[in-house]
């Protein structure tokens, strides 16, 4: 699907034209990019009262007068109301419902007073988020539907002056690429674990280097020599090869190390604390580490003048006769000994070793590792936003205003000294849980706290936000989110 800007009236012969209101100003909207013949019919309609512009309201219309055979008008809600994350929703919606009435072209026409709230660039943001992420769906496993669907070809976004095309323009491709990316990470988490595996993965991360990344895959061998023993306990169990994937973006003349690292858990049974409720959910225990290599595929394209390592550790947290079990002790990357008190504890252990080597390998300027690691995330903020921890309150500053551009709800998290005691172990220096439910997300980043040294490092639980129970214009149900990897390209592209 191509999208693209325009400024005057609409031209050529769409299949459908979609206009953006607002509810308390219908009565006299301005819609200078509306020929007349169709700027009558909107105003038909709201004269009969068939729109309102209430917010999430959705008005479809056939004509033969107007300049596209189908109308879509959108509700904004009220003005006082209004957010960015409105327009987005309601360009989803659109541009859905375009698609699904067999539209080929879609022109969509922002009311002109939204400018006094956003930029051109935000508008634009906001547009292109929506449509792109909006009119993606995952019928991969689904023949008849995949090869009957509807598909948009051309989505075009009509501006009200030559300068806030020209502002449009300048940040159209860049969105393109970050909503693009999303969707990649969206797909991978969604797929079943018997596609997405360990192998899978790094693929996936080699399809880079014909975009200047190198691009380098550690097995087990190599893991047992660095003394990985973290990663190799989870791994014991499952007949599937663990990996460590490392993507290095770096331009010539960096002066900057950005490092993001992904749990890549493509399958979490639980181990022998096997989990007792919806572990078909557990496909999605990669989700961090999609998010890492969705964000890389938006490097290769975006191409920053910084140095931007990615490192994913993939591996299976399966039940067999050598699985690793509640009370075994093992070391670290690091040298740090740890006591298991639950194998479903697991994701710790994985980004444990993966980002104390990456410290050391890569001496990383800034380190973000991305996680769906624990369900006291999810009872703390919901499905609503993800939990954020840092060493570094100026990182965390930044992480957050990144999250808020890219349309990411984050929240920072406390990460007090008496979590880390907590971690303590009885028989070893660290303990991989903390025996009991009380602030499993805080005591979770303070154990992940003892592998980072004196890097500066965020820590962004993603388990509310990446496999959600919340449906909307741009999240199909039952579907991964994509969560992080705008946020990350924002952060590192800042």
């Amino acid at each position: 699907m191509k999208i693209t800007a325009a400024v005057g009236l609409v031209k050529g012969a769409p299949s459908a034209i979609a206009v953006c209101l607002f509810d308390d100003e219908i009565k006299a909207p301005k819609l200078p990019s509306l020929d007349r013949p169709t700027a009558r019919e909107v105003m038909k309609l709201i004269a009969a009262s068939r729109f309102s512009g209430k917010k999430d309201e959705l008005v479809r219309h056939y004509s033969e007068r107007g300049k596209a055979p189908l109308l879509i008008l959108q509700g904004l809600g009220a003005r006082r109301d209004f957010r960015w994350h409105t327009l987005r929703l309601a360009a989803g919606a659109v541009v859905r419902e375009a698609r699904d009435l067999g539209g080929k072209s879609l022109v969509v026409i922002s009311e002109d007073k939204l400018i006094e709230d956003l930029s051109a660039e935000e508008v634009t943001r906001a547009l292109v988020d929506g449509i792109i992420l909006g009119n993606w769906r995952f019928d991969h496993y689904r023949p008849a539907s995949k090869s009957d669907r509807k598909q948009l070809t051309s989505v075009t976004l009509y501006y009200t002056t030559s300068g806030r095309k020209r502002a449009a323009d300048r940040s159209l491709k860049r969105q393109v690429i970050l909503a693009e990316s999303t969707n990649l990470a969206r797909a991978w988490g969604t797929h079943p674990a018997n596609v997405v595996n360990t192998d899978f993965l790094a693929r996936e991360a080699k399809k880079l280097t014909v975009q200047g990344v190198k691009v380098t895959v550690l097995g087990k061998r190599e893991m047992q020599r660095l003394g990985m023993g973290l990663i190799l306990a989870v791994t014991k169990g499952s007949a599937m090869p663990p990996k460590l994937i490392i993507m290095d973006w770096n331009p010539r003349g960096a002066k900057k190390t950005f490092a993001l690292v992904g749990k890549g858990l493509v399958f979490d049974s639980g181990g022998l604390n096997i989990k007792t409720a919806s572990m078909d959910e557990m496909k999605s225990d990669m989700c961090g580490a999609a998010a890492v290599l969705g964000a890389m595929h938006g490097v290769a394209k975006l191409k920053p003048n910084c140095r931007v390592v990615g490192v994913i550790g993939a591996v299976e947290n399966a039940i067999g006769p050598e699985a690793y079990r509640p009370s075994d002790i093992y070391t670290a990357y690091n040298g740090k000994t740890v006591e298991i008190l639950n194998t479903d504890a697991e994701g710790r252990l994985v980004l444990a070793d993966a980002m104390a080597y990456t410290v050391e390998k890569y001496k990383p300027s800034v380190m973000v590792d991305l996680a769906t690691l624990t369900g006291a995330a999810v009872v703390a903020l919901g499905h609503h936003a993800d939990a954020v921890f840092s060493n570094n309150e100026r990182l965390r500053e930044q992480i957050l205003k990144s999250a808020e551009r890219a349309g990411e709800r984050m929240w920072p998290m406390p990460l007090y000294e008496e979590y880390s005691k907590e971690m303590e172990g009885a028989t070893a220096e660290l303990r991989n849980a903390c025996g009991h439910r009380w602030g499993g997300a805080c005591t979770a980043a303070a154990f992940l706290k003892e592998f980072v040294g004196e890097t500066p490092w965020i820590h962004i639980d993603i388990a509310p936000t990446a496999f959600p129970a919340v449906v909307s214009s741009i999240q199909p149900k039952e579907t991964a989110a994509g969560s992080g990897v705008r946020t990350l390209l924002e952060f590192v592209t800042a």
